[in-house]
């Protein structure tokens, strides 16, 4: 009995040392659709090397690592949240705003990582530039 209860003690353990790290594996076809939907239409032709959950602020967040290097971070609405892409942000994934900006400001630019937080919109291009914008896509700053 000694046995059995030490064994389940342990298992309980573990699994709760499993669920504090936070990320946990996910399979691609669990995910809520909306977020499916978003990687598909953006990355229908890249290869999905791995995708984690975590719950993190009361969301749940989804991790991506593409095969071609690109890494995303997706809310469970299907928000994007954050993209970093050696080849460039896909267009579709950047607000209008923000693209007309670093276009006509920064012609020969390539925006490498859009990050989308409650407060600000960042976008950093390929000249190591980070670029500020407010929630409406107004350019606020060089950071």
């Amino acid at each position: 009995m000694k046995k059995i209860t030490l064994v389940a003690l342990l298992l309980g353990c573990m699994s709760l040392s499993g669920y504090a790290k936070g990320k946990q594996p996910i399979a691609f076809p669990n995910l809520p659709e909306m977020v499916k939907a978003s990687v598909l239409k953006n990355y229908s032709d890249t290869l999905v090397q791995y995708v984690t959950w975590q719950r993190a602020l009361g969301k749940d967040q989804y991790d991506f690592l593409m095969a071609d290097g690109t890494k995303m971070q997706y809310y469970e609405n299907g928000q994007l949240h954050k993209i970093k892409s050696p080849a460039g942000v896909p267009d579709a994934l950047v607000p209008e705003p923000i693209l007309n900006y670093v276009r006509a400001t920064f012609p020969y630019a390539l925006i490498t990582e859009y990050k989308n937080d409650p407060w600000s919109q960042e976008v950093e291009l390929n000249n190591d530039m980070t670029l500020v914008f407010n929630r409406r896509g107004d350019f606020l700053r060089i950071d």
